[in-house]
């Protein structure tokens, strides 16, 4: 008798209606990709939307970064309970003209700790291709990137010097004067914070496009700010003065104590070359313009040419 071979089961498969509809609503664009991207971009420099240990660093930097102002305010409200007192007020060690370098350190950990991770995270879990597969064109990807940022450290900048005005004017005894008064001082405060948080900005996010890696990109950022300096100050020491003259141009940092020199109508000096203080003032904001132009078109070009 022969065995009889058991029938194999024919393989089958099932379909399943997972309800897939098109989509037949408003398409929102370009424009609408555009913005809400700056603003993701710039809710994520400071943390909204993500993490408790997201928000760590740029809370402490920003509360750091009032200090001086807060305690200015509580001396001018002490001194002014003395006789004669509010002459003593333009002798304190923080002013409008030079609260940028009391907080300048503030601001260059805060584009070192926050940058990287804008740009970084992007390329480190593939996202790229998600962002370019949608509206937004490269460029736009990259320009709403620079700008959310650039906001943010614009308004981590700007924000002391608005705690120092209202400080001031309330207690002026007449606030309308006050205002009269410190409403210019403030106005210029408003375009340091701008050219500041245009070139930080943008150099900072520049280095990040370059590198995914985070411990890079942060200690290429602080490179940046610091060792031009150094190299100007060397090549003084040296002797070619006229060289580490314009090599300070070179320097974020001190282009913007430049800027600052300018827009206040105070001296520039830099510790490390004292005879950049015999530039002209608007080599100061052309470098700074220079600077911004130069970040930009870079990190553009960085995504341009990278594979998504």
């Amino acid at each position: 008798m022969s065995a009889q071979v058991p029938a194999v089961a024919a393989e089958t498969g099932s379909i399943y209606d997972i309800g897939y509809r098109r989509y037949d609503g408003p398409r929102l664009g370009r424009a609408h990709a555009v913005r809400s991207l700056f603003w993701y971009t710039l809710r994520s420099a400071y943390g909204i939307g993500r993490g408790g240990r997201a928000k760590i660093a740029p809370l402490t930097l920003g509360f750091l970064s009032c200090i001086p102002a807060i305690a200015i305010i509580a001396a001018q409200a002490l001194i002014r309970q003395f006789p004669g007192g509010e002459g003593l007020e333009n002798e304190l060690p923080v002013r409008y003209d030079t609260y940028a370098g009391s907080i300048s350190l503030f601001v260059i950990l805060f584009c070192a700790a926050q940058a990287p991770d804008l740009f970084g995270r992007d390329q480190r879990y593939s996202l790229l291709s998600l962002y370019f597969s949608r509206a937004l064109r490269r460029s736009d990807y990259t320009l709403a990137r620079i700008a959310g940022f650039a906001v943010a450290v614009f308004l981590l900048h700007l924000l002391p010097y608005v705690l120092l005005f209202l400080g001031r004017v309330l207690l002026a005894t007449d606030i309308v004067k006050g205002v009269i008064d410190d409403g210019p001082l403030l106005a210029r405060a408003i375009l340091q914070s701008a050219l500041t948080a245009g070139l930080l900005g943008s150099l900072s996010m520049a280095i990040a496009a370059y590198t995914p890696r985070r411990a890079y990109a942060v200690a290429g950022i602080i490179a940046l700010f610091v060792i031009p300096n150094l190299v100007a100050g060397i090549v003084v020491a040296l002797g070619s003065d006229t060289v580490g003259r314009w090599l300070i141009l070179l320097s974020p940092s001190a282009v913007l104590d430049g800027t600052n020199a300018f827009l206040f109508d105070t001296d520039f000096s830099n510790r490390f070359n004292e005879g950049a203080s015999l530039l002209p003032a608007w080599n100061f904001l052309a470098a700074a313009a220079a600077g911004i132009f130069a970040a930009v078109v870079v990190s553009v070009r960085r995504f341009q040419r990278i594979t998504a």
